[in-house]
């Protein structure tokens, strides 16, 4: 009986041994997927599929175009290296971009999943969570955060990449280049998913979108644009919103016309311009967006959104703010997150480094219109310069005090970040017959984000610094404390519930629940109830009258 026993197991570990040997395959409209084995923070093994061509190489007569889906190939494609970034300046968080990174074929997206079996009848497909990175409309990549404690739960989850700054932003103002092309390719990530997600095991019918900053308020964009309804069934932004200065673009036209001049096209017209720019080197035309980071690296956005003319094929047909008036969009659950003190980024590199505080204490109405990304939405000098007396006097900003730093901290955050997110949150549940969660994370672990910046953890919660106990920094381990896996815990089971539900309490969403919800996430099991009638200084900034989110900017281009 016992040699029985020892023989069984050794065919089960022989077994489990041959399969785990042999790549993950999956066949798709596309043609045949190989992939590898991985495993998640639990050591649940799952397969990983890397660099799937969603899109042609957006190269050459593609060039500032929308993006096309890939054509199909032959024998079976390598899915285990990960895709390269798509072109961009190279970012550190305490030097301004110097060199170049990434390439323009990259429109690729990567797919994670615990199941590959899709023929058992009594399995139901898994929810899907696709992910859109960050990084200001500029930079990042699909790679850039690692999956593997989400991947311990029941859970298919895609990321992919998208064309950054220039390439993926770039706009003439009319048909020649409508704009907003990196938002175009995610529609097609999106679709692609649609199309191929149930040979991975997942439901296309239950699609969540997430994502961090520029990936959050392109999440929010997602929810606003008629190219993307039906196409996913709930929403989760983390640190970004339409409404944030950084994330709708001005002076489109003035840009694409200087990038010209500066590579030695005509600038007479549209197509002329194009016609030259597709023929000048990627890289070059990427490196022109170093002359609109006027200070350090700021505006840290100088691409973004744009409205575009009206037409099928707009992403954006009218601004996000009328958009939001108006109850465009996708009807879905939202679930809206911040980090107490978002303003870490960028304020912080200015707070450490003696030479910026010092250099903006002396340049202050010239410099705090590029950091707090006011510069073109004030078109006036003599107004811009009182703009920046009145933030400075109503936060009590004082470079030369630790708490008059902090003040600038909280500035900081109001402007770039917590005043879009709420009032974008507050607009959404007036319209919205789903729910709306609003939720701040006030807690502050043994590790921090910002610290890994270089930043003093004393300072305060970071942009990004709730997703820290979701995701996880490629190269880096952690040690948590038992609270930090407690609130890691928490955090995911709130991504899963609503992925799963629409709500954050593994229920059902019903009419019962309130239009908006507000909580402060200060620990594990400490979620506080907040009220969210103003958030961010919302009145302030509404008083010095920004003309921002409109259709149109008119001020001329001015040399940085």
């Amino acid at each position: 009986m016992v040699r029985m026993v020892r023989l069984v197991l050794c065919a089960l570990v022989l077994y489990q041994t041959t399969v785990l040997a042999s790549q993950p395959e999956v066949v798709l409209q596309q043609g045949a997927l190989k992939g590898l084995w991985a495993h998640s923070a639990g050591g649940r093994t799952y397969a990983a599929f890397y660099g799937i061509p969603y899109a042609k190489p957006p190269q050459g007569k593609n060039r500032f175009k929308e993006p096309v889906a890939a054509d199909p190939w032959l024998g079976v494609y390598n899915a285990t290296k990960e895709p390269p970034k798509c072109l961009q300046l190279s970012f550190s968080f305490m030097n301004p971009p110097s060199t170049l990174e990434g390439s323009e074929d990259c429109l690729y997206l990567n797919v994670f999943t615990p199941r590959l079996d899709t023929t058992a009848a009594d399995q139901k497909p898994l929810d899907v969570i696709a992910f859109i990175h960050g990084g200001a409309f500029m930079v990042g990549s699909s790679t850039d955060q690692g999956f593997e404690k989400v991947l311990d739960r029941d859970i298919v989850l895609v990321s992919f990449n998208y064309r950054l700054g220039p390439l993926g932003f770039f706009s003439t103002g009319d048909e020649a280049v409508p704009g907003n092309n990196g938002m175009k390719d995610q529609v097609l990530a999106l679709k692609w998913i649609q199309q191929n997600i149930a040979a991975f095991g997942g439901d296309p019918n239950s699609v969540t979108l997430a994502g961090l900053s520029a990936g959050a308020a392109s999440v929010h964009y997602h929810v606003l644009s008629p190219l993307s309804k039906g196409l996913f069934k709930g929403a989760i932004c983390a640190s970004g919103s339409p409404l944030n200065p950084w994330a709708f673009a001005e002076n489109v036209r003035e840009k694409s016309f200087f990038v010209a001049k500066e590579l030695g096209c005509p600038a007479e017209d549209s197509l002329s311009m194009i016609k030259c720019l597709r023929r000048r080197p990627a890289d070059h035309i990427v490196d022109t967006s170093k002359y609109f980071l006027a200070w350090f690296y700021n505006p840290f956005s100088p691409y973004g959104l744009v409205v575009e003319p009206p037409g099928p094929n707009a992403f954006l047909p009218d601004s996000p703010m009328n958009l939001l008036k108006q109850a465009k969009g996708s009807d879905v659950p939202i679930m809206v997150t911040f980090a107490k003190d978002e303003g870490l980024f960028p304020a912080a590199a200015i707070i450490i480094d003696p030479q910026l505080r010092n250099k903006l204490k002396a340049d202050w109405n010239r410099l705090l219109p590029h950091l707090f990304d006011y510069n073109y939405t004030v078109p006036c000098e003599k107004r811009r310069d009182e703009v920046s007396q009145e933030i400075r006097n109503y936060y009590n900003i004082d470079l030369d005090s630790k708490e008059g730093q902090k003040n600038l901290i909280r500035a900081s955050s109001d402007r770039l970040f917590i005043n879009g997110i709420a009032k974008a949150a507050r607009l959404h549940s007036e319209i919205n017959t789903s729910p709306v969660y609003l939720l701040r994370f006030s807690y502050s672990g043994n590790y921090s984000l910002a610290s890994f910046f270089g930043i003093p953890d004393n300072l305060g919660v970071s942009h990004g610094e709730n997703l820290f106990y979701i995701l996880s920094i490629k190269g880096v381990d952690i040690q948590w404390t038992e609270a930090d896996q407690q609130v890691s815990k928490q955090l995911i089971d709130q991504w899963i519930s609503f992925a799963a539900n629409g709500t954050l309490d593994a229920q059902t969403v019903n009419q019962n629940l309130p239009k908006i919800t507000f909580t402060d996430y200060q620990g594990p099991d400490q979620l506080v109830p907040m009220m969210v009638d103003e958030m961010g200084e919302e009145k302030f900034w509404d008083s010095l009258n920004l003309k921002e989110n409109i259709e149109s900017i008119v001020p001329a281009h001015r040399e940085l």
